[in-house]
């Protein structure tokens, strides 16, 4: 089976995509903001790429039960009702609603994973769940996405990469012809094993923490907290529960 990682999501093309399985990873913060979400009861995500589309959007929706959550540097952006703090993403706030998202670097990521078979989101929170859910389906071939910070790479993207790159390899059957990122991200997720240090210590979690998020940083570096793998098909997510295509 072939494995690839790719460390930005600036890398990823539709030939890389096409017909493959690949699992976007943006630790900080929009794959453990869904999988928070997910958990919670949301009825469905949206994840768009721009601000535009998020506005397009919202008109053709039930406002009642649509809610816009994302950022931009960091930030909740103005007139949102949501940022992208998996905290903000209780069960009071998201359950049974239809939440559009979009973020600086994960949404960006899901947009151009758009030619895939199937997106799986994973963070640390769901790390074993993605690993047990992709050796079950036995794909042919399995794209690990980092989505990076902003067009440069994510410490804790890559890490969290090669940790599941490990885990597939402990855990399939099938020999794994890797490409260089995945052979790369394993060994570094090898030497780097407190991930608490990890999150708080790269660029991005020292640039969240300035700006008063330091609870995240704690939050998103739990390791196998949920067992839900969230799908992003056809432009979505639906919620637990929902059949998958």
């Amino acid at each position: 089976m072939e494995l690839s990682l790719y460390t930005r999501a600036a890398e990823i093309s539709e030939a890389h995509a096409k017909g493959k399985h690949v699992v976007v990873i943006d630790v900080l913060r929009a794959s453990s903001t869904i999988v928070q979400a997910y958990e919670n009861g949301v009825e469905r995500i949206l994840p768009v790429a721009t601000l535009e589309d998020a506005k397009k959007l919202l008109p053709t929706l039930d406002r009642k039960s649509a809610l816009l959550g994302g950022e931009r540097e960091g930030r909740k952006i103005e007139g949102f009702d949501l940022g992208n703090s998996p905290l903000e993403y209780t069960p009071e706030a998201v359950a049974g609603k239809t939440v559009i998202l979009s973020t600086s670097n994960g949404t960006v990521a899901i947009a151009g994973s758009a030619p895939a078979k199937e997106i799986a989101i994973a963070c640390f929170l769901n790390l074993s769940a993605v690993v047990s859910y992709l050796v079950s389906a036995r794909p042919k071939g399995i794209v690990v996405l980092c989505a990076g910070n902003v067009g440069q790479l994510a410490m804790e993207d890559v890490v969290c990469g090669g940790a599941l790159v490990d885990g597939l390899e402990r855990a399939s059957r099938a020999r794994l012809a890797m490409n260089d990122g995945a052979v790369a991200a394993r060994a570094l997720a090898a030497s780097m094993t407190d991930i608490g240090e990890v999150v708080r210590s790269s660029m991005h979690g020292r640039r969240l923490a300035e700006l008063g998020f330091e609870a995240d940083l704690e939050f998103c570096a739990r390791i196998d907290a949920y067992s839900s793998v969230p799908i992003a098909a056809d432009g979505r997510i639906a919620g637990r529960g929902a059949p998958r295509r």
